[in-house]
């Protein structure tokens, strides 16, 4: 029977640590690629829509949206600062137009971009309502940024340009009153936002079998050495 010297039993002790910890680490990759593949499935199911709530219970400003206020419909109150042109924007049939982007004030605090129509809207003056869709900002641009008009309807483009803390992402406004009055505009219409994990169901799932399959493989190797140790010991003796 093979024994272990007391030189050897750091090296051993070191060698199971690392052992454990390759294991631990596999099997937490495989579990990860399970949680990806439950969330490609959630993804698949029709979107639900939620009660209409307050702007300031899901966003601050001057912080980046959480994933849960993406897509949620808002309502707050303000007044207009300023008013640009998004151009080549595309609406949920493909149709490309400029988009109006009015950057309004909100009365709770702070500024946030928001997508009135896809025609020219003048600026009214007095208090303004808006209801619309809570979207993340846009990454690529569209056209070049100038004084009138955004390469991309992102609020960090206009920093600068403003004092007062800015709400990351913009609203495309659903409805809109100015001073109680309700205006008739023609609005662009947008699906709501879906998050994208890439792949697909099944290769996820291959994953979790490959990382849990490499977490064997793992613990199972110092068992085959010292089984190959121990053939050749008792073929020594």
């Amino acid at each position: 029977m093979m024994k272990i010297s007391k030189k050897e039993l750091p090296s051993k002790i070191g060698a199971a640590f690392i052992v454990l910890i390759l294991c631990a680490t596999f099997i937490r990759l495989g579990f990860w690629q399970l949680d990806r593949a439950g969330e490609f499935q959630e993804l698949q199911k029709p979107y639900i829509e939620r009660p209409v709530i307050n702007l300031s219970q899901v966003a601050i400003p001057g912080e980046n949206l959480s994933d849960d206020s993406v897509n949620q419909i808002v309502r707050f109150s303000g007044k207009y600062l300023d008013q640009y042109i998004a151009p080549n924007q595309e609406d949920k049939y493909g149709v490309k137009s400029d988009w109006v982007v009015g950057l309004l004030e909100v009365d709770s605090g702070g500024a946030i971009l928001v997508v009135r129509s896809t025609s020219n809207t003048e600026v009214l003056p007095g208090k303004v309502d808006i209801t619309g869709r809570l979207f993340n900002r846009q990454f690529d641009d569209r056209a070049k940024k100038s004084s009138s008009q955004l390469s991309r309807i992102d609020p960090a483009l206009l920093v600068t340009s403003y004092d007062q803390k800015l709400f990351d992402g913009f609203v495309l406004a659903q409805s809109e009153s100015i001073n109680g009055i309700e205006l008739d505009i023609k609005r662009p219409e947008l699906d709501p936002a879906k998050p994208s994990v890439p792949g697909y169901y099944w290769q996820h799932i291959s994953y979790v079998v490959i990382w849990w399959l490499m977490a064997l493989v793992v613990l199972f190797l110092p068992f085959y050495q010292v089984s190959r140790k121990r053939q050749g010991y008792e073929r020594g003796n």
